[in-house]
């Protein structure tokens, strides 16, 4: 009965740990880590998925990103101003809840 509980113990562990979002871009992350959307740890290209689900507004104008990878699970995102980046493919079709975007000035060359 101690083994099964042990075990029980041990994949419940495995399977409830957060889950993460892949964040290739180091300027993005970095944006992410400061301002409290990261897992804690810089510079692994990962962020809690908790972290940013719920984020409504997406404010990374200026900050020298090249790509935007793991934005489709801001699952809740609204908002986003990318502006003055330099995005050459922008994917926001996951983001449902999107009614507002700026990507002036970003050489986007494919908007889906």
């Amino acid at each position: 009965m101690k083994k099964i509980l042990i075990l029980a113990a041990f994949v419940h562990t495995i399977f409830c740990t957060g889950q993460y979002t892949a964040i290739p871009d180091a300027n993005f992350e970095n944006y992410l880590e400061q301002n409290g959307m990261g897992d804690g740890v810089p510079n692994n290209s990962l962020v809690l998925t908790a972290n940013i689900e719920n984020v409504t507004e997406l404010i990374v104008f200026s900050k020298g990103i090249q790509d935007l990878t793991g934005i489709e699970d801001f699952a809740a995102v609204e908002l986003i101003n990318c502006a003055n980046n330099n995005l050459p493919i922008l994917d926001v079709s996951q983001n449902m809840n999107l009614w507002g975007l700026n990507c002036a000035s970003s050489n986007i060359t494919e908007l889906l």
